[in-house]
Formats: C-alpha cells, sequence, structure tokens
C-alpha cells in the first residue's frame, strides 16, 4: 500500500452576496461554453458562482472534506479559495497532471454547501450573481 498523502488546507474566505446559513446548499451545477455554473441557496437569497475559465472540477459530499472544516465552516463562508493543502496541491503529485504544470496561475476555489462542496480549479475568480427568494 503506498504512502497516505496528509495535506494541510490553507483557506482564504472570499465575500460572497449573502451570509452562509446552516441550511446553505449547492442545488446545481452545470458546465457550458460560459463556464461552469453553480447554484447556491441559502434560506433568504440565491447565487449563481460562474467561473468563465474551469480546468476541472469535482463533487463530493462534505464528510469527504473534513480536512478543510477547521477554516471552512458555514458560520465563516461558503465560497473560499484554496491557497495550499487542496485538490491541487494533490493533483500535483500526480506526474501526469499536466494542467496545474503548464498553467501556473491556476487557481483553487471551494464552494460549500451542507451536503455537497465542490472544488474547482479555475485560472479566474468566479462572478457571483444573486437575488434574494421571493
Amino acid at each position: 500500500m503506498r504512502d497516505l498523502i496528509h495535506l494541510q488546507p490553507q483557506v482564504i474566505a472570499l465575500a460572497g452576496p449573502f451570509r452562509p446559513d446552516p441550511h446553505s446548499e449547492i442545488v446545481s451545477i452545470s458546465q457550458t461554453s460560459s463556464g461552469l455554473a453553480i447554484q447556491v441557496e441559502g434560506v433568504a437569497a440565491v447565487a449563481e458562482v460562474v467561473f468563465p475559465t474551469t480546468w476541472g472540477f469535482r463533487v463530493l459530499d462534505e464528510l469527504d472534506l473534513a480536512e478543510f472544516w477547521s477554516q471552512c465552516s458555514m458560520k465563516t463562508g461558503w465560497l473560499f479559495e484554496v491557497t495550499d493543502g487542496g485538490w491541487k496541491a494533490l493533483e500535483l503529485h500526480r506526474a501526469h497532471f499536466t494542467s496545474g504544470r503548464l498553467y501556473g496561475d491556476l487557481r483553487e476555489f471551494l464552494v460549500v454547501g451542507m451536503t455537497l462542496c465542490a472544488s474547482v480549479l479555475s485560472q479566474d475568480e468566479p462572478v457571483i450573481r444573486t437575488h434574494e427568494k421571493p
């Protein structure tokens, strides 16, 4: 069995258009020619987070990302930039992770929901649109 890789994530909370609450959830994810769109719904508002240039994304149950929870609680935010120790760092251990080596400005973001979480590899900071729920 290979040695396990233990990474300690470092994150920065990004300002979102609405405050997180225990019921914020990722309700849809779609990939189009305009980019990757992730819809996050809170109690009072809905946000669409769009990454115009995306090199990859993964969606995992929040339990599978327990190493993030000391820094990424729903009390501190729902959108984070992972500056070290995340999925990108894990992929850089693979010799054939070409995107991580070709694009020096490749960034990693984490969108947190009550059940699902999305890691996104992108060169661009996301564009966020929001509207209040009726």
